[in-house]
C-alpha cells in the first residue's frame, strides 16, 4: 500500500473526526453536516445530468468526479443540504487524492463520529450510495 496515499486520506479522517467530536449534542452534528453542504462548490448544468445522479439518495444528488493527472476531483450539487453536507464529508475526504485511496482507506471516520446513529436509515442509505457512486466513477474516470 502507497503510504503516501494512505497517510493522507487518514490525516484528513482525523480532521473531520476532531471538527464532529467537539460537537456535543446530536443538533450540533447536523448544524455541522449544513454547514459542510453549504460550502460545497455546485455543479454547472453540464455536470448536473443523469449520469451523475447518485441512486439511492432521498434527494437528488448530483456527483461529478474529474480526474487530473493522477488525482480525481469530486464536486456536488444536491436539493437538500443535509445530502449536500453528508456528499461533502466524503468529498473532503477523497477529493484531490489518488482514485485508489477510495479503496485502501475507507471511511472508518463515520462510525468515529457516531453519525450513523444520528441518520435515519434512508441517509444511512444514501451516504453509502454516496461511497459506493464516488468509487465506481472513479474506476470509470
Amino acid at each position: 500500500m502507497d503510504e503516501t496515499i494512505f497517510t493522507s486520506c487518514l490525516e484528513k479522517q482525523d480532521r473531520l473526526r476532531a471538527l464532529f467530536l467537539s460537537c456535543k449534542t446530536a443538533e450540533e452534528r447536523y448544524k455541522k453536516i449544513i454547514e459542510i453542504g453549504k460550502a460545497l462548490p455546485r455543479l454547472n448544468a453540464e455536470e448536473r445530468k443523469e449520469a451523475t445522479l447518485v441512486p439511492g439518495c432521498q434527494s437528488l444528488l448530483y456527483l461529478y468526479a474529474k480526474k487530473t493527472e493522477e488525482i480525481i476531483l469530486f464536486k456536488c450539487s444536491a436539493d437538500a443540504l443535509i445530502s449536500a453536507g453528508l456528499a461533502g464529508l466524503l468529498i473532503a475526504v477523497y477529493s484531490q487524492e489518488p482514485k485508489s485511496a477510495l479503496f485502501k482507506c475507507p471511511p472508518h471516520f463515520l462510525q468515529d463520529i457516531h453519525l450513523y446513529n444520528l441518520l435515519s436509515p434512508g441517509r444511512s442509505n444514501g451516504l453509502a450510495s454516496i461511497y459506493r457512486t464516488m468509487k465506481i466513477q472513479a474506476v470509470a474516470t
